[in-house]
Order: structure tokens, then sequence, then C-alpha cells
């Protein structure tokens, strides 16, 4: 895997943070993987502008010693062998890493409203979710998934999580660097171009792509990294656009919100003034500017949902009074 990891060492930053920096949404970067050498311990170390590290060693000791983090991006550093990802995926999700820059695990680098995608690198399957089959270990690690926090990651009726995966899977006929659809069949043949050789066609992480509706790339395609990491971060950044429905936020303790006169300001991303939508009873009332609130969500009306949504920039803010719960 060390030709592997020092493609994404490459590409993080040009091809895959970049991208989504300058498209102006707001994003975080979380990586669990061991920080470390490349050669021989096959981990890694990511560098500046992402990374706090100006600069990693290549030979030892590995230097800096841990990971130097910022606001955008996280390293959490655990262990990741051949075929236990998606079993460390949910057990550092609320526990500390190794050096305890994450003491209650990745999850407070989290936020609800915010789309998660996942992107997994690897040559092998996973075999370490409860599961005879790719299938049923596919399935079972999304419903711990959503079980584990349905705040962040939705349910199995509206997922909050895409899953792309880097891995064993053949080249497209299409083209090497022609992601699989999540709506072509699984894969049963192994990519062993470009001098790799995958351990097998990673099927686990086939279904979970399908499933989640994410993308397929052969891991042996590593000098082609630069189109695979830049069509995930385009897929980012469209995925981030303002969702036309969300739930209610909780009121303050001791508070109860006044829906009745609840309004949203919408900030448009080129610069231009806010505009306050207006609330309206149900669908029916429906115009410009305007939204309405049912069984605890709040819905944007039809042209507004649609002028928000070619916004990549939008920013939503719910505008509340509060009454005082007499107790």
């Amino acid at each position: 895997m060390a030709a592997e990891i020092t493609s994404v060492q490459n590409n993080i930053n040009a091809n895959f943070a970049t991208i989504i920096k300058n498209s102006g949404i707001d994003y975080r970067i979380i990586m669990i993987s061991r920080h470390g050498l490349v050669n021989p311990d096959e981990s890694i170390c990511i560098t500046a502008p992402l990374s706090g590290n100006q600069t990693c060693s290549t030979a030892a000791p590995i230097t800096p010693a841990q990971p130097q983090n910022t606001a955008n991006f996280f390293h959490y550093s655990t262990e990741i062998s051949s075929y236990d990802s998606l079993n460390k995926i949910i057990a550092t999700y609320d526990t500390p890493d190794e050096f305890n820059l994450a003491p209650t695990g990745w999850k407070t680098r989290l936020r609800a409203g915010a789309f998660k995608t996942f992107i997994e690198i690897t040559d092998d399957d996973a075999t370490d979710y409860t599961g005879a089959s790719p299938q049923v270990r596919a399935d079972n690690f999304d419903k711990a998934l959503l079980a584990k926090d349905p705040a962040q990651f939705g349910t199995a009726a509206k997922r909050n999580y895409i899953f792309h995966s880097i891995c064993g899977v053949i080249e497209n006929t299409a083209g090497a660097t022609v992601p699989w659809e999540s709506t072509a069949p699984i894969q049963t043949m192994k990519c062993t171009t470009n001098g790799g050789d995958s351990v097998n066609s990673s099927q686990t992480y086939q279904y979970l792509s399908r499933t989640t509706g994410g993308l397929r790339y052969p891991i042996c395609q590593f000098t082609n990294y630069d189109a695979v990491f830049k069509k995930v971060a385009d897929g980012v950044v469209q995925g981030s656009k303002v969702s036309c429905d969300f739930t209610l936020p909780p009121a303050p303790m001791g508070k109860e919100f006044v829906l009745s006169t609840a309004q949203l300001a919408y900030t448009p991303g080129n610069g231009v003034p806010e505009r306050i939508f207006k609330q309206v009873p149900d669908m029916a009332a429906c115009n410009a500017d305007s939204f309405y609130i049912s069984g605890g969500h709040v819905y944007l009306c039809g042209t507004t949902c649609a002028d928000v949504q070619a916004d990549n920039s939008a920013k939503i803010e719910f505008l509340l009074e509060c009454n005082l719960i007499n107790g």
C-alpha cells in the first residue's frame, strides 16, 4: 500500500481539500489512520495547508511525533489493518485516539446538519463486521452506523452519508478513472494494473457504495488519484447544497419557541443582501420566498428551494422568538 498512501498524501491537499475550500463551503476532513511513516510502517502524515504539519519526515523517527490538527482537518491516529476499517469507524467514534487529541472520539468534529462523505481506501475486503457475506457485512455496518448517531448519519429511509470506495475493484470498461456508479452491479474481478495487485475486489465496500449512492474506483490506479480526488471533491461540493427541509432545532432549556413568528434569513453566496423568507400555513399556501412548518420540520417552498439549492454557498438562519416556560 506504500504507493497508494504516497499518492493520497500528494493529492489530498491539491486535488481534494483545495477544491472544497475554493467552493466556499464550510468543510471538515477527518482521517482515521495511523500517523507515521509510509515506509516501512504503511502509515500516513499529512502536511500544510490542510494539516498544521509544515513537513513530514521520510525516515525514522517520524516528525512531527503526532498529528498537528487544524480547524478543517483532524487526524484520528489509530492502526487500520487490511480488513478491519469498518469496525474501527464504529469503535473510534466515541473513544480516544492514541495521542488523546480526541478524548471522546472523532464524533466531536462532526456537525449534525452537515452531510457526511466517507472515502474508503483499501486493497482488501472487510471481514470484521458480523456477517457471512459481503452484502450482509455491508448491511450490518450501515445499521450500526445509523444506530450510533441518527442525528449525524440519518436513517435507513433518509441517510445523511455517502460511502465512496477506492478499492480492489477492477477498472471500469469505460476508462481507468471512470468510476463505477452506484447503479452498476457488484464487480467480482479485482484490479491488477499499473503494477498493482489488489487482494480481492473489495465487495463489502462495493455494496456500501451501492447502498449509499457512492462511487467505486480501482485502487490500482494510484498514479491517477488526482482525477479520482477531483471527482469526489466535486461530488462533495455538489452534495453540500442546503437542504429544503430540516428538523426544528431544540429550544433553550426553560424556554419554548414562538413558531407563529418564525422567519428564515437567506444569505446568498454572491454577496447580495440577505432575503427574509416568510412563513405560510402549509404547502398549498406556498409562494415566492416562503416556507412552512409541519410535524416538527421546516420545509422551503418549491421556488424558494430551487433558488437556495442553486447557490452552493447559501446560508440559512432560523429566526425565532422564545418564551419562558412557567414552572
